[in-house]
């Protein structure tokens, strides 16, 4: 008995021996996995933080959505859309088995939006007024000041989406548009008045001058009939000729002038030498007279 305390002591003792580095190494393992379980918790905690944010982040983006389509209430998708009989005016086949009928007395108003061209996305036509709706037919009416030839860049086919309602803000916004549209076209059409004015002014400016030319230089065209010189061959020629005329009537008229004066510078001479010959004359025969006394 005593033997075996002995050995049992030898063997708790051999046992601690080797225990101490498993020992050790527990405690090494401990430690790494409570730090292990604390960084744990930590991503936990951050996680269920992101989470929270998430889910607050959804509910907005829920509300946001619901709110949005609230503004744009329903939709239809027309299987086909064509060219009305008048400018702007579309069919399409969408009718009262789709909603698309006047309530009372009330016309329905939709707003249109045509496929883009890379088809990815909608361009918004405007709004429209449904009239001669039909089962599976309807005409919609354009509900704004139809611009010239802006039906002609619309893409008539499937596709086409329409809304009952959109937001205010759009509203608004197009409504802004077309004020200022409105403005513009009223200044186009107030220049172009004023540019067919000016046209109108200087086709008459032009007018006037061909006819104040052809009175200048005169009219080619005049020459058989039986007119005025100055009509045919224009005042500048006419008026040339006749100071022509006039410078060569001068010359004659101060040619006669000369000889006019010449004659009368003649007449004046032989006139003194009369009296001078008439009172010698005179004198002779008061001399001859005196001597026969």
């Amino acid at each position: 008995m005593k033997k075996f305390g002995i050995w049992l002591v030898i063997l708790v003792m051999l046992l601690a021996l080797a225990g101490t580095p498993l020992a050790s190494r527990l405690v090494q393992v401990r430690g790494s996995w409570q730090k292990k379980t604390a960084e744990s918790k930590a991503k936990v905690l951050e996680l269920r933080k992101k989470a929270d944010e998430s889910e607050k982040a959804v509910e907005i983006a829920k509300s946001e959505l619901q709110q949005t389509i609230f503004g744009w209430e329903r939709y239809w998708i027309a299987p086909q859309v064509a060219a009305g009989r008048q400018p702007g005016y579309l069919a399409v086949g969408l009718g009262t088995s789709q909603g698309f009928a006047p309530v009372g007395n009330v016309i329905p108003i939709v707003y249109a939006f045509q496929p883009s061209v890379e088809g990815a996305g909608m361009i918004y036509v405007g709004s429209f007024k449904v009239s001669a709706a039909q089962e599976a037919q309807a005409v919609l009416i354009p509900n704004w000041r139809l611009r010239p030839d802006e039906d002609k860049t619309w893409r008539y086919g499937p596709n086409w989406r329409f809304r009952s309602n959109i937001p205010v803000q759009h509203r608004t916004q197009f409504t802004n548009y077309e004020k200022t549209m409105l403005i513009k076209d009223e200044l186009v059409a107030q220049q172009e008045r004023n540019l067919e004015y000016q046209k109108n002014a200087k086709a008459k400016a032009i007018e006037q001058l061909e006819l104040r030319m052809k009175e200048l230089q005169g009219d080619p065209t005049l020459a058989d009939k039986n007119l005025d010189k100055y009509l045919v061959e224009g005042y500048h020629k006419t008026v040339g000729d006749l100071e022509k005329d006039r410078n060569l009537t001068q010359g004659e008229v101060d040619e006669l002038r000369r000889q006019i004066k010449r004659t009368r510078d003649e007449i004046e001479r032989l006139t003194k030498e009369n009296e001078l010959l008439a009172d010698q004359a005179a004198g002779d025969v008061t001399r001859a007279a005196a001597n026969q006394k």
